[in-house]
């Protein structure tokens, strides 16, 4: 048995968990812990005294549970035998890949397909204990191929599991899950941080960054095929949607700058819209009048006031005069006669010289006038 250790791991060595060589001390050995590592003593089975980064000298005061356990007298160099483990406690990177594949029943199109999935995983030892006691047991070293052994039997067989989970769950198109992978990997860091935990790991980071498809699988292919067809439907409808609200912006505005030109012209010309329309109502008026044809005026007095006064008092003007001239007005006894007749029928007067209203504009004129004084035609 040794007198006297310095306990120390070696510098070379970059496994995660390394047992030092040698199993028998006494309280006068030197124990080093380098920066982010802790140093755990392991006997009979159970985690024991835990140091961390410094330099210590073992005695029974410092190491009160192997004491107690071995019942180690107190004072003097005192000899014990006991496990020296030592633990790297920064974060550890490692690429997973699933060994197997994932079979499961396509959430959309509902035919069954199978995948691969693979990634890296960032993790650090956060309970040296429950990591030692719950994977190294009686190994010597913690290494890369004892990662890999772990994560294989006890974490894929979750990812697995989970990942089926959240794709039927989500209804993740399988032709559209490449575009998911940072949603589908912070689910699955959530759900194993908790397995994880179990072991005495803090799960850092989980990404999954690649789902492998069955491409040599006609029935994958086939639903492949329709699903792009699918999409290039929907993108020309999109397209020729754009296009139809783009060519209707275009007449819009197209209407907008030329009622703003007509707008700009009027006020130029210092007349308004509404007066535009009542010149335009009496020309159609005047057209009408021009063949005699009244009934197809579609406009009646009460629109004609709202004219212009011009045209509008013209337009009556015309319009009264025209009925007022339909039949013969006796000056004598005001019987009113047909256009035709000479003579009165009521009192016998003669009705030929009657030029009580100018035929031209309906006005009243005096009895000696022999030509309208409003708008100067010779009264007949």
């Amino acid at each position: 048995m040794a007198l006297f250790e310095v306990i120390k791991k070696k510098k070379e060595d970059q496994n995660i968990i390394w047992r030092y060589p040698k199993r028998d001390f006494n309280t006068s050995s030197k124990l080093i812990v380098d920066e982010s590592q802790e140093a755990l003593f392991y006997s009979t089975g159970k985690a024991l005294d835990l140091f961390g980064p410094g330099k210590y000298t073992l005695s029974t005061n410092n190491i009160p549970i192997i004491r107690g356990l071995l019942n180690l007298p107190t004072g003097g160099k005192t000899p014990f035998t006991c496990d020296i483990y030592f633990i790297d406690k920064t974060v550890q990177k490692f690429k997973w890949g699933t060994s197997s594949r994932l079979e499961f029943l396509e959430p959309i199109y509902h035919f069954p397909i199978s995948i691969g999935a693979c990634g890296e995983i960032r993790f650090q030892i956060e309970d040296s204990r429950k990591f030692i006691v719950k994977l190294v047991g009686i190994k010597k070293t913690f290494d890369t191929e004892s990662v890999d052994e772990f994560f294989q039997n006890q974490m894929l067989v979750k990812v697995k599991s989970y990942l089926n989970n959240i794709i039927t769950k989500e209804k993740i198109c399988i032709f559209e899950i490449d575009g998911k992978l940072n949603e589908i990997s912070k689910e699955l860091k959530e759900l194993l941080s908790k397995d994880f935990s179990e072991y005495g790991i803090k799960l850092e980071k989980f990404f999954l960054t690649n789902i492998s498809k069955p491409e040599d699988d006609k029935q994958y292919l086939r639903f492949k095929e329709l699903y792009f067809k699918k999409g290039v439907l929907i993108v020309d409808a999109e397209v020729e949607k754009n296009l139809s609200k783009i060519k209707a912006e275009k007449e819009a505005q197209k209407v907008t700058i030329d009622a703003t030109a007509q707008a700009t012209k009027r006020s130029i010309e210092g007349y308004s819209y509404q007066q535009e329309k009542s010149y335009e109502i009496g020309k159609e008026v005047a057209r009408n009048e021009a063949v005699g044809q009244y009934t197809n005026l579609g406009v009646g007095l009460g629109m004609i006031s709202g004219m212009s006064n011009v045209v509008g008092d013209k337009i009556s003007n015309t319009v009264a005069g025209a009925f007022v001239h339909t039949n013969h007005i006796c000056p004598k006894c005001g019987t009113e006669n047909r256009q035709e007749s000479k003579f009165c029928k009521k009192c016998g007067s003669t009705l030929e010289k009657n030029t009580e209203y100018c035929t031209n504009c309906g006005e009243k004129l005096d009895a000696d006038s022999d030509f309208c004084s409003i708008c100067g035609k010779k009264v007949n």
